[in-house]
């Protein structure tokens, strides 16, 4: 890509002394060597110089919450990254702390906005930029785009262990302003019921980097610190041996999170841009930084696992509210002396306005309702049920087919609200699908643009719906704020489940087929050599079952492995993987199970299957079988590798006379090549 710093250069011909006929004739030789030695170079400078200016500078400010050079480092990359994916742009970053993202956005200085969510949830409002994407940390779960705070004390601190132990203590944060770094801290704190105005002995702000509180509570200045979670991490990572000096206080656990924590988590850093930003840029912008992978170096640089669609930050608004911060702290307003200053001129705006609104509606009344006659005629032959929702959440319109779906009659349906019209589930459980207040904003959370549910009729059929929500701008004489589309895909669903089920399952005995058990057998090896779980593979192989079939025939043969399968569910446990991976061989992906509790489940199997013989259509039927066992260690470098050691270990076990359990040895573990 070309330099986005690269200009034409000016080349000027240089002053010689003397005069006359020798000055011009080095004159006339200069020129012609610089003309013919620097004119290819002149005009591949000014080719590139035209590419540069044809490019659009973009900027990207990232909160340098641990410094100016840690930002650097972590995001440059990443800026290289859009450079090369967004055509027709080149960016540039610019760190910055609190105080200096907030004046940079109010003068449109940034395009694009890396910051936490407490300021970001801030900025939307104040300055109109929209999220486009959430950061996915790399250390954590792939569903998992939260973080929180962390409050550390000294480690000989043994009586600070609860945040209500804080209470009397001196305590240090980032900023007054900063959301993980102290917001989060705060609201712990309110719940414990410490009161940091009268209950702490001082609060102090440490400013930037973060890792500015660890000095300060090993100094004895303070005698706690909050920042945000991984910062602890980080430090351990890079052997600072300051991590081992200090503990956690009030720490939380939470499933799937890398990082101490000591507060709730709350939705990671959201990406955001102009809300004026170029629409074919901002779509270039987002599929380039949802396509950046785990395993690219910016995605390294940055410590991050990715980007995600953007989460929804109703629980910031929820901590601000709570704390009386950020967009609901309280704004000093005499209004009364306002009026009194602004009273005349107020009632003359006031019956202006009301005059032209009278003449305006009057005028456009007329026009409405011949619309909404010509609208409501065409809801009704719509086959699908449409449903139209006040700023409130009441029904304003249904058509038909909507009414049929709730089985109310029309004057029953007005007032309503969404919730009694219809009985909407999840998809999966029982739980109501829609709000108690299903208002605008939260029919948003709940139901998005189009999402799926059960609806449970009052005749107590149910059916699979798709929703489809469009918000409406307003309309001057309409309160219809939401329209909602509901389209019967029952049919779909079921077909859709349908196949999904059959290309993942075994037709005869209803368990695992053999590619999706080898899915997960690669899943369960990735979290083995991750250092997350421990998990051992079964091969579970029937003996005698030849004679079965060749004795009482395929019949009997197909309704003794649906019994076999069936014994094989009882003895395994609910995350164990199951699977019929050929004829008569089936296996068992045993999870948090060595080797040795692998050979007490095999044992368990072979007890199950050899000691009694199974009812076949009124038929006392006889088998046994033999079971290899390989635990999922690090020495087993791949699925193949896997199926090839419990084979060998279950021969090993008919070898011993059948009805018995093979242990895979290491000698029975080694690559397998291949073209």
């Amino acid at each position: 890509m070309t330099d986005p710093g690269f200009r034409c250069r000016r080349f000027r011909s240089a002053r010689w002394g003397g005069s006359g006929a020798g000055w011009l004739g080095r004159l006339g030789l200069l020129l012609l060597l610089v003309i013919g030695g620097l004119a290819p170079l002149a005009a591949q400078t000014v080719d590139e110089g035209d590419a540069v200016a044809s490019e659009e500078r973009l900027v990207l400010g990232v909160l340098a919450h641990r410094g100016d050079d840690v930002a650097r480092s972590r995001w440059t990359p990443f800026v290289e990254y859009l450079s090369e994916q967004v055509e027709g742009a080149y960016f540039e970053l610019e760190p910055v702390d609190n105080d200096a993202l907030q004046a940079a956005v109010a003068e449109d200085r940034f395009d694009l906005v890396l910051t936490n969510s407490g300021s970001y949830v801030m900025l939307e409002q104040q300055h109109g930029i929209s999220r486009i994407a959430t950061m996915q940390p790399r250390q954590v779960g792939r569903d998992e785009d939260r973080f929180g705070a962390v409050v550390i004390a000294r480690a000989d601190r043994e009586d600070l262990v609860e945040l209500g132990d804080l209470s009397g203590q001196r305590l240090s944060a980032v900023h007054p302003d900063a959301f993980g770094g102290w917001w989060m801290t705060w609201r712990e704190l309110k719940a414990a019921g410490v009161d940091i105005e009268t209950d702490l002995a001082s609060l102090v702000f440490t400013g930037f980097p973060v890792s500015r509180g660890l000095d300060w509570v090993l100094r004895g200045e303070v005698d706690a610190a909050t920042f945000r979670t991984g910062i602890l991490e980080d430090l351990a990572a890079r052997g600072d041996p300051r991590v081992e000096q200090v503990r956690v206080v009030g720490e939380r656990a939470f499933p799937s999170f890398a990082y101490r924590a000591s507060t709730r988590l709350y939705p990671e850093w959201p990406l955001a841009m102009r809300g004026d930003l170029d629409a074919g840029l901002a779509h270039a912008i987002l599929l380039a930084t949802l396509s950046l992978e785990e395993g690219h170096p910016a995605s390294r640089a940055a410590g991050i696992g990715g980007w995600a669609a953007p989460r929804s930050y109703e629980d910031v608004h929820g901590l601000m509210y709570e704390l009386g911060v950020g967009l609901y702290a309280p704004q000093p307003f005499d209004i009364l002396a306002w009026l009194r200053a602004n009273l005349v001129w107020l009632v003359s705006a006031l019956a202006a306005v009301a005059l032209l609104a009278l003449l305006y509606v009057s005028r456009v009344h007329a026009r409405v309702r011949r619309s909404g006659r010509n609208l409501e005629r065409s809801m009704e032959a719509i086959p699908d049920a449409v449903i139209t929702l006040d700023a409130r959440g009441g029904i304003s319109y249904v058509n038909t087919a909507a009414r049929e779906l709730a089985g109310l009659t029309r004057d029953q349906v007005l007032g309503c609200s969404l919730d009694q019209l219809l009985d909407l589930r999840e998809l999966g459980t029982s739980r109501p699908l829609l709000p108690d207040d299903a208002r605008g904003d939260r029919l948003e959370q709940t139901l998005g643009e189009r999402s799926d549910a059960r609806l449970v009729r009052r005749d107590g059929h149910e059916l699979i719906v798709r929703i489809a929500r469009t918000a409406l701008d307003p309309v001057a004489g309409s309160s219809v704020r939401t329209l909602l589309v509901l389209t019967d895909v029952s049919e779909e669903r079921r077909l859709v489940d349908r196949l999904v089920h059959e290309a993942s399952h075994d037709g005869l005995t209803g368990l695992l087929n053999r590619r999706a058990f080898e899915r997960e057998l690669e899943m369960a090896m990735h979290a083995v050599r991750d250092n997350r779980a421990v998990a051992s593979l079964l091969l579970v192989d029937l003996d005698y079952f030849k004679e079965v079939n060749d004795l009482h025939g395929h019949r009997v043969g197909d309704e003794l492995l649906r019994q076999v399968a069936h014994v094989l569910r009882q003895l395994t446990r609910g995350h164990d993987a199951v699977a019929r991976i050929g004829g008569d061989e089936f296996a068992i992906i045993a999870r948090d199970t060595n080797a040795e509790y692998g050979r007490i489940l095999g044992h368990r199997i072979c007890a199950a299957l050899a000691d009694r013989p199974l009812q076949v259509e009124a038929r006392d039927v006889t088998i046994g079988a033999s079971v290899g066992v390989v635990e999922l260690g690090p020495d087993v470098p791949g699925v193949d590798e896997a199926f090839v050691a419990a084979d060998r270990a279950c021969y090993q076990a008919k070898d011993q006379g059948r009805g018995q359990v093979g242990l895979a040895r290491k000698a029975d573990i080694h690559p397998i090549t291949g073209s």
